[in-house]
């Protein structure tokens, strides 16, 4: 009889959780806003006849220049105010009108008188250049205009005017001149506006005694700041900040450079809203503040502060020498200018109001670098929301900033820090946390240690191929607690209590929690498939000290026949994954030779299931070359019987029975 070898092939899929975090960046900008229509054909020179301005520095040339403006209004299509060079024209207040280019040119500058001669200067001025109600405006040329702010910085009178002010006016445009030395600040739109450009323009104020000299301020739809340099003594551009419930949605700023100031910031009064802003390849030198939002809630008094920005995007932004911190976005205005350093214990004892709330959400930062210089009130950034109304989904891609201090995170939820660097003085933490669901991944396993302190209301805490260490054990108020390809340690003893959960992501990669004293667990574990998962032991927790609790055992991956059970030996939880032993070959009953041939029969097959028969008179011979001579099911019982007829002159024969 010849001998029967059977080759049983079992399909074995290892399903395997994938851990991705996708990122939505938009510019946001609605498009090119529209450009004032003036007749370039009229021109009308302000040191001609019948102006003849004098432009000596001395001769106040005011009533030349506005005379000249109202001309330029009244011509057809309205016209050019051309203030040329050489001199210094003196001037008091000018209103412009709408369809007139104010034009001053190279080697001209108009400057308005000081404080001290300036009209009704202690009660309440005009603006130097007051736009109000008008359409079709542009401020151009190369020259300067100085708002001679000296005398009212040091007098600060009650009522410093601002040096150009645009309120209710649309199809702006201002471009390629120099400000310097605003009373106020330097440029600002108000009470809401649209089509606004700002190209090409210098702002430069000397910081040191200039408060309140904000370079832009701005409320508007369809706005674009672009090749402009700002340097000052307050925000280098504020928006949404000038007192109205004007909106502020899509503008765009772009390839600007910021010297001295505040920063590019939102607020404080946010209340007709923020939203739709890209601010993309800018610098940052010397500056308070990189990227800041500032609110708080409407104060009794029915100021308006409070409001929704939402939908802002900052990317490729490079910062150096920055004296506070790098982001700052909070609702504490009025209680703090200067959030840096806040501690989470002052987060936690603030109450909570009731009128109108400043909300931060949906914030995209990618692609930042700053270096934060040394300083007690300086650090990496603070994101603190109200209790009422925390900071919501804010995405920090790529950002790596070096600092004296943590970023710290209060009352924010959904906060994540994708391949986030934080380069911090030996023995300081890279986050502070309170009331925070906090998210940290990075592309690769194996980045560099992230560090947190914090207290025990902290919500959530996730880890995505980001090794942590916790310095206070007590942040672990976190809930739930997820890690992925990452190891936790705690350098404290820890007490879990039943309330919190654990979700542990397995796989190739160490996905586990260092304990270094004891630890006591009462809470449950779930357990998720990651790359690399299968049967197998896996780590959960390792002590160092005693160990104490009756941790439940959760969901887990969703495999056919595994099975899954904790462990506790000395020093560590472990997950015990069993994969189910293979099946038994099907089996023979019989063998028999009858007239037909061969009989061959048996059991142990899958019901109803397909098997292959093939025959070869050499057993060496390698499969593909054996002879298939059958294609059968088995039974409803997992039986089988086939009969294969006697070759001739065959001395022996040997057959495979293969299961697909």
């Amino acid at each position: 009889m010849s001998n029967t070898f059977f080759r049983i092939f079992f399909p074995l899929h290892l399903p395997s959780a994938v851990i991705t975090l996708g990122l939505l960046f938009a510019i946001t900008a609605s498009g090119n806003p529209a450009l004032p229509s003036i007749n370039t054909n009229n021109v009308f020179n302000v040191t001609n006849a019948p102006y003849n301005a004098k432009n000596d520095g001395v001769t106040v040339d005011t009533t030349a220049i506005q005379n000249a403006i109202n001309d330029a209004a009244n011509a057809s299509g309205g016209g050019t105010v051309e203030v040329p060079a050489p001199g210094t024209y003196l001037c008091g207040p000018l209103a412009m009108k709408s369809k007139v280019n104010l034009q001053i040119d190279s080697g001209a500058m108009l400057q308005f008188l000081p404080e001290s001669s300036y009209p009704n200067a202690s009660g309440t001025p005009a603006y130097p250049v007051g736009c109000t109600n008008l359409t079709d405006l542009e401020i151009s040329g190369s020259g300067a205009i100085d708002g001679n702010g000296a005398g009212w910085w040091s007098a600060n009178p009650p009522n410093r005017p601002y040096m150009i002010y645009f309120s209710k006016c649309y199809r702006v445009l201002i471009q390629n001149v120099t400000l310097q030395n605003a009373p106020k600040m330097h440029v600002v739109f108000k009470n809401g506006a649209g089509d606004i450009t700002i190209q090409g323009i210098t702002i430069n104020t000397d910081s040191d005694d200039s408060h309140n000299t904000d370079g832009i301020d701005l409320v508007g739809t369809n706005c674009l700041i672009q090749n402009c340099y700002i340097s000052d003594g307050d925000d280098n551009i504020a928006l949404g900040s000038s007192g109205s419930s004007a909106v502020s949605s899509g503008i765009l700023i772009t390839n600007c450079a910021f010297g001295t100031g505040h920063g590019v910031s939102i607020g404080s009064n946010t209340a007709g809203g923020v939203s739709n802003l890209t601010v993309i390849n800018c610098s940052f030198n010397n500056t308070d503040n990189g990227i800041r939002m500032k609110s708080d809630n409407a104060t009794s008094g029915g100021a308006g502060e409070g409001g929704i920005a939402q939908n802002l995007y900052y990317y490729n932004l490079h910062m150096t020498n920055i004296t506070y911190g790098a982001i700052i976005i909070y609702s504490y205005y009025n209680e703090d200018e200067t959030p840096i350093g806040t501690s989470p214990s002052t987060a936690a004892g603030e109450s909570t109001g009731s009128l109108i709330i400043p909300i931060w959400r949906n914030i995209v930062i990618s692609n930042l670098t700053a270096t934060v210089a040394s300083g007690s009130s300086a650090g990496a950034g603070i994101i603190w929301g109200r209790k009422e109304a925390p900071v919501t989904n804010v995405i920090m891609s790529h950002v790596s900033i070096t600092a004296p201090a943590t970023f710290d995170v209060y009352n924010a939820y959904g906060i994540q820090f994708v391949d986030f660097t934080n380069t911090l003085p030996g023995g300081n933490n890279t986050f502070t946390i309170y009331n925070a669901d906090i998210i940290v991944t990075n592309d690769a396993p194996g980045a560099g240690l992230v560090t947190f302190d914090g207290l025990t209301s902290t919500n959530s805490l996730a880890l995505y191929q980001a090794p942590a260490s916790l310095t206070a054990g007590d942040a672990f108020g976190a809930n739930p607690i997820t890690l992925a390809a990452s190891t936790l340690t705690d350098n404290t003893s820890l007490t879990v209590p039943g309330s919190t959960v654990f979700n542990f992501a397995l796989g190739t990669n160490a996905t586990e929690v260092v304990v270094a004293g004891n630890l006591t667990l009462n809470n449950t574990l779930n357990i998720a498939a990651g790359d690399g998962f299968s049967a197998g032991a896996y780590t959960l927790f390792t002590y160092s000290g005693s160990f104490s609790g009756s941790p439940v055992l959760g969901t887990t991956p969703a495999i056919a026949g595994y099975t899954y059970s904790l462990t506790n030996s000395p020093g560590s939880v472990r997950l015990l994954v069993q994969a189910p032993a293979p099946p038994s070959p099907p089996s023979f009953g019989s063998i028999s030779a009858t007239a037909n041939g061969l009989v061959m029969s048996g059991s142990g097959g899958t019901t109803n299931g397909t098997f292959y028969v093939m025959t070869s008179t050499n057993i060496a011979l390698p499969l593909n070359q054996w002879t298939p001579v059958a294609t059968n099911r088995f039974d409803a019982g997992g039986n089988f019987i086939f009969t294969n007829a006697f070759a001739p002159n065959t001395p022996q024969a040997f057959y495979i029975l293969q299961v697909p």
